[in-house]
This record gives C-alpha cells, structure tokens and sequence, in this order.
C-alpha cells in the first residue's frame, strides 16, 4: 500500500504485515509499527490500497 507522511507528504511504499518499524525516507517520521498481524499506521498518516 502507498502510505503518505503526515509531515513531508511524501509517498512510500509500505508492506500490509511489515514486521518492521517503517521510517519516511524524507524526513524520518515513523509511517507504520508492527503488531503481531498487520502493521499499524501512525496516526496522521493516509494510505491507499493496491490493486
């Protein structure tokens, strides 16, 4: 899914069930944390599905 930053709005790709912490590439705010299944967004952030 396409994930973008709530502080830069840059676009970053980002997998559903990442099992890591997910940094913008821009400007080093976190994106996503994982939890046992899908990753969590950080709250701000928006996202979009892909098909």
């Amino acid at each position: 899914m396409d994930v973008k930053c709530s502080g830069c709005f840059a676009i970053s790709t980002v997998f559903s069930h990442a099992q890591t912490v997910v940094i913008c590439g821009s400007c080093s705010s976190v994106l996503c944390q994982p939890t046992g299944g899908k990753a969590r967004l950080t709250e701000g952030s928006s996202f979009r599905r892909k098909n």
